[in-house]
């Protein structure tokens, strides 16, 4: 994909790896329009992207991207305020970590909601401009959990699941129309959006956290480089690959630690960026 002069909305931009994301584009000469529900954060993230990049034009909506007529309104504020959008990166989430027997109905609402039917939604907005221009990109973040299935994280990873299968079909869909899709899928990274009890698991059994602005960087050279894919992690990739081939062979190795994880999933807790 094209980055620099191109018009770009990310949606939770001004969580921790979306502000990454919208410092690495502004740094390549994208314009932006930064998409999520905290209008102070949003601000604070614009100023701080125009003092730093003063030749990148930078606008904020503030947005519920599951609320009423959303997709809409950020198609038009993308024609409004930027002249239109080249490539939306479908960002913003919500993590769920517990045991789903106690997540309540309505958490697993709005997080199938936030992760996977708001990207289908939003894309769904944007398409016809970018098909009649012929060319853009669509990115979608997701997670090395929508290639693993994996305990505690039952509710997030069918998610994840989901938008990974769109992206591919999406994909597929759109070879010959000069529009991209690329499907991201860092593996835990270390914002905000994680608790207390994934930080405390995560040191408890190993799991590894990686820096935010790595993370945007990985994405941002594979938007560059027009790839269809980018997993993080090296034993994360490998694993995904065993779990397509040799999925019952992954349940067996993890049991030990969905044991060790067990007693840090208490109940599921949802945290919006």
């Amino acid at each position: 994909m094209k980055i620099t002069g191109q018009r770009i909305a990310v949606t939770g931009a001004a969580g921790g790896l979306g502000a990454a994301l919208c410092r690495q584009l502004a740094a390549a000469g994208a314009n932006l329009l930064l998409v999520g529900r905290n209008p102070a954060a949003l601000s604070d993230l614009a100023g701080s992207l125009g003092q730093a990049y003063p030749k990148a034009r930078v606008e904020f909506l503030t947005l519920d991207i599951i609320g009423p007529d959303a997709p809409e309104i950020l198609r038009d504020a993308g024609l409004a305020r930027l002249g239109g959008l080249d490539i939306l990166i479908n960002n913003a989430a919500l993590p769920s970590f517990g045991a789903f027997s106690e997540t309540p109905p309505e958490d697993i609402e709005r997080l199938v909601a936030t992760n996977l039917t708001a990207s289908l939604l939003l894309t769904r907005a944007v398409l016809p401009d970018l098909l009649a221009a012929g060319q853009g990109g669509i990115v979608n973040i997701g997670s090395t959990f929508g290639a693993i299935g994996f305990p505690w994280f039952a509710a997030y990873s069918g998610a994840k699941f989901g938008l990974r299968g769109f992206s591919e079909a999406l994909r597929r869909e759109l070879a010959d129309t000069g529009i991209e899709v690329l499907y991201a899928a860092p593996r835990a990274t270390r914002t905000a959006l994680n608790d207390a009890r994934v930080i405390a698991m995560g040191a408890a059994t190993g799991m590894p956290f990686d820096d935010p602005d790595i993370v945007a960087a990985r994405i941002v050279t594979a938007m560059k480089r027009g790839a269809a894919e980018c997993a993080m992690g090296g034993p994360e990739r490998f694993f995904a690959r065993l779990n397509g081939l040799l999925p019952r062979l992954v349940d067996r190795g993890l049991k030990a630690q969905t044991r060790a994880m067990a007693p840090f999933a208490k109940a599921s807790t949802l945290k919006e960026i």
